[in-house]
């Protein structure tokens, strides 16, 4: 990437903060705690809740625990960010997933949880005696957290086998 097209990278951080912190303040002035407003039917919902844990509800700690190990990854992705600014195959997912990163880190110094408002229908999933009807309700920052790392995987993984197929002998990144 050049050092115009780099000039992106904050731009893709900072819209997906703002589109993220924008639809939780309209979650929160329009939606009542737990009460599903259907959009889809049963399919899609919006359902204001606050999440004081991890991904997918999970708790393995405190507030502060996910307060603290969310700034110290955030520093670390944004690092990793900038050191690989020039490879748009890392800094433009990962840039996407900085800015669903600091949505999530603003809800926890602002309520100590994290606000959640899309919910919807998927199949049901079964492992051992883990039931899973519906999927967590989410937001746009855990969006932008997800898709983004899918991505960067996807394109490492097949940039990765393109270099390998032309250059045996160059790093991957």
């Amino acid at each position: 990437m050049t050092d115009r097209a780099t000039r992106i990278l904050p731009w893709l951080f900072i819209a997906v903060l703002v589109l993220d912190q924008a639809t939780k303040y309209i979650a929160l002035k329009t939606l009542h705690l737990g009460m599903p407003v259907p959009v889809l039917g049963e399919y899609l919902r919006w359902t204001l809740t606050f999440n004081p844990g991890g991904a997918f509800s999970v708790r393995l700690g405190g507030p502060t625990y996910y307060l603290v190990s969310s700034l110290i990854i955030f520093t670390i992705l944004v690092a990793y960010v900038y050191y690989h600014r020039r490879t748009a195959h890392v800094a433009v997912p990962l840039s996407i997933v900085a800015g669903g990163a600091a949505g999530n880190i603003v809800d926890r110094f602002r309520f100590g949880e994290v606000v959640d408002f899309i919910d919807c229908e998927f199949f049901d999933i079964t492992i051992g005696s883990y039931h899973l009807e519906r999927w967590p309700i989410f937001n746009i920052a855990d969006m932008a957290v997800s898709c983004g790392i899918i991505t960067t995987i996807f394109l490492i993984y097949f940039y990765g086998r393109e270099k390998k197929d032309t250059i045996q002998d160059q790093p991957l990144i």
